[in-house]
């Protein structure tokens, strides 16, 4: 059954969600518009507010320096007459000088003359102004008349006469002239205020495809790797959070490349170890179903013991595979216990010493403690140490130093495997623990030794560090928690 190549590209693009109406674009446009709309209806309030107080005080300014002019001429000219008197002697030039509403009351509040001859006269009126010029004290208030649907301001002020007071003054003034004020130079403001609120949209639009511009160009590279393009580049340009965020990308980009290339290498590499054993044990295979080699017991012995030795290579390398594999999933168990890492350390040193004898290397353990408790897998960490062991006995020549070195500091201990061999290019040192990685080394192998070492020592909460410098040797060092004497129990 064939694949579509052309439908399978298609679900490749399809799947990439693109981003609904509601983007990064519009919310920056909404929280600058938002916040610019805030400010302008605070100045808005602000201004009118200012200009009302201000005209409202302007006006107040006037009724009370009318007021004052009114008590100066009484206490001057007419302070022989009474309030009743100098009303009904119609002393014209005590209120008809006013353009407001006048009235004169006595200190009951009570109505005495009211220049507009309202049905108010005789009648007692009150207000928090006239109560407080009762006491003596001037005050206004503003008044919302229902009939003639107007706003006014009145002003009560105290008549004295010798420091004793006689009556009231009440001045009442049309709010429409203030109001015509304010409307007026409010319009100005309103239309400022929507003149700031378009230009701020206009800015924030720009402001705004400033920022995006990058951010797409991000997605649109992000996109291309999304569908294995891994050579697109995004622009670093820049000195701000998003060219960070592109040299990560690149940085991402290259990686990927490198983990590829190295899988490639691996699989390669992989492929052709399994090769070699596979035509070693198919040929010899062959060759002894020969009647002249089943004759010669020699040679069949030569060729049975080839057979065994590849197979158990083959089976090894198998074995390498399943262990990465295993080691890589999250549902794998490791079966932890208390444990003495000295005596693990002792036995790995015992298990190796004959073969690091038999390749003339100086292979010594080192250690002042006798007793160092950790929690691990023992046959995984047993591996752990084989697999860092051997790979010094394969890569150190003749006389050359193995030492595995036991130290602790605070809660952490350190095993370390150090060795006299060839070491590690500085350009690959930083990949040796990688998964796939194969050292350029001809005795490097399937290159997973490392990797699966480094898995084992991660899910025990430790570390696994290496040091190296090319033709003078390497260390490897495994750092493992200590149990604590509250834990051993």
């Amino acid at each position: 059954m064939e694949i579509n190549k052309e439908n399978l590209n298609k679900k490749k693009k399809t799947s990439i969600k693109k981003p609904k109406f509601s983007s990064i674009k519009f919310s920056i446009i909404k929280i600058i518009i938002s916040f610019c709309f805030i400010v302008v209806l605070v100045f808005e309030i602000f201004s009118y507010n200012s200009i009302m107080n201000y005209n409202e005080a302007s006006l107040v300014g006037a009724m009370l320096n009318q007021a004052r002019y009114n008590q100066v001429l009484y206490a001057n000219n007419l302070t022989r007459y009474n309030l009743s008197e100098i009303i009904i002697g119609d002393k014209n030039s005590f209120y008809r000088n006013n353009v407001s509403q006048v009235q004169i009351l006595d200190n009951s509040a009570t109505v005495l003359f009211d220049s507009l001859a309202s049905s108010k006269t005789g009648k007692k009126i009150r207000g928090t102004d006239i109560q407080k010029a009762k006491d003596g004290q001037y005050a206004y208030q503003k008044n919302y008349n229902d009939l003639t649907k107007q706003e006014t301001l009145s002003l009560s002020y105290p008549i004295t006469d010798n420091q004793k007071q006689i009556g009231i003054l009440r001045l009442t003034s049309s709010m429409d002239k203030v109001n015509d004020i304010v409307n007026k130079q409010m319009r100005f403001y309103f239309l400022f205020g929507l003149l700031t609120l378009i230009l701020t949209f206009f800015l924030s639009v720009y402001a705004s495809e400033r920022w995006i511009y990058p951010i797409k160009a991000l997605t649109k590279i992000g996109e291309k790797l999304a569908q294995g393009d891994f050579k697109a580049k995004a622009d670093e340009s820049g000195n701000n959070e998003i060219s960070e965020l592109a040299s990560t990308l690149n940085f991402m980009s290259e990686n990927i490349i490198k983990r590829e290339d190295m899988k490639n290498e691996f699989i390669s590499s992989v492929s052709h170890e399994l090769r070699t054993p596979l035509t070693s044990i198919k040929g010899w295979a062959i060759t002894l179903q020969s009647k002249d080699i089943q004759k010669n017991e020699d040679m069949l012995n030569q060729g049975l013991t080839i057979i065994e030795n590849e197979g158990e290579r083959l089976s090894m390398m198998v074995e390498d595979l399943l262990d990465f594999s295993r080691l890589s999933s999250s549902s794998f168990e490791y079966h932890k216990e208390n444990l003495n890492i000295v005596d693990l350390i002792k036995e790995v040193h015992a298990q190796l010493y004959p073969r690091a004898t038999n390749a003339k290397i100086n292979f010594s353990f080192l250690s002042s403690y006798d007793t160092l408790m950790i929690n691990a897998d023992k046959n995984r960490m047993k591996e752990v140490f084989i697999n860092i062991i051997d790979n010094a006995i394969k890569f150190t020549p003749e006389n050359g130093d193995i030492d595995i070195i036991i130290t602790t500091d605070n809660d952490d201990i350190y095993i370390t495997v150090k060795d006299t061999g060839e070491g590690i290019k500085e350009d690959e040192i930083a990949f040796v623990a990688s998964k796939f990685y194969k050292g350029t080394s001809s005795k490097s192998q399937t290159g997973l030794g490392l990797s699966i070492s480094e898995e084992i020592v991660k899910a025990h909460k430790g570390k696994l560090i290496i040091k190296s410098k090319y033709t003078e040797g390497t260390s490897v060092t495994v750092i493992l928690p200590r149990i604590s004497n509250d834990e051993k129990n």
